[in-house]
């Protein structure tokens, strides 16, 4: 298994598959989601290589969405029994607080925001009041972005030799975004009563 973690064998190991590659691929994705702590940018980079830059998206966004959906659904039947209606996650709360469009538009959100845990994103979710359709559209929107950098990243890591220079830029735009986001978390903490 640690192979797979590795981007140029999960890339032939795809590829291994022939036609059932990308059935391969989402059924990998959707293992992926429900365990929710194993990063996917191994398998979005291999999609990438072996399916090309804009199929491979489409796949690993698919997985991701398929994956989300399934996880959603295990979370809110296994873990809604195992916990207490009485959940005192302070976001669960705020979730449950808003209306419909709100709840929306607070997991598309989370799903944009970098560095937030996916699956914890998908708990707190499936423990809300909110719907399944609304949080598989704001996971396919919030989803979007980063697995399309994932990918790029991913490929531009096995193809470093022809692609380097996009993946240095693709490196300073992620360094960017995580120093503006510090940078913003550092000024609302200076403006908060002590």
């Amino acid at each position: 298994m640690d192979s797979l973690f590795d981007l140029a064998n999960t890339a032939e190991w795809l590829r291994n598959f022939g036609m059932w590659a990308v059935l391969v691929s989402l059924l990998l994705n959707i293992l992926i989601s429900v365990l929710g702590v194993v990063p996917s940018v191994f398998l979005s980079g291999a999609n990438a290589v072996v399916f090309g830059l804009v199929p491979g998206f489409f796949v690993s966004l698919a997985g991701e969405i398929l994956g989300a959906g399934v996880s959603f659904i295990l979370y809110r039947f296994g873990l809604r029994k195992a916990l207490s209606s009485e959940t005192s996650w302070k976001w669960l709360q705020r979730l449950n607080e808003e209306n419909r469009a709100k709840q929306l538009v607070i997991i598309l959100l989370a799903r944009l925001t970098p560095l937030m845990p996916s699956g914890l994103v998908t708990v707190v979710a499936a423990l809300s009041t909110m719907r399944f359709v609304d949080f598989m559209l704001a996971s396919l929107v919030g989803k979007a972005p980063s697995i399309a950098l994932e990918t790029l990243i991913g490929h531009d890591l096995i193809e470093l030799k022809s692609n380097y220079p996009r993946l240095l830029v693709s490196f300073a735009f992620v360094i960017v975004v995580l120093l503006l986001l510090r940078s913003k978390k550092t000024k609302a903490s200076r403006r908060q009563p002590e």
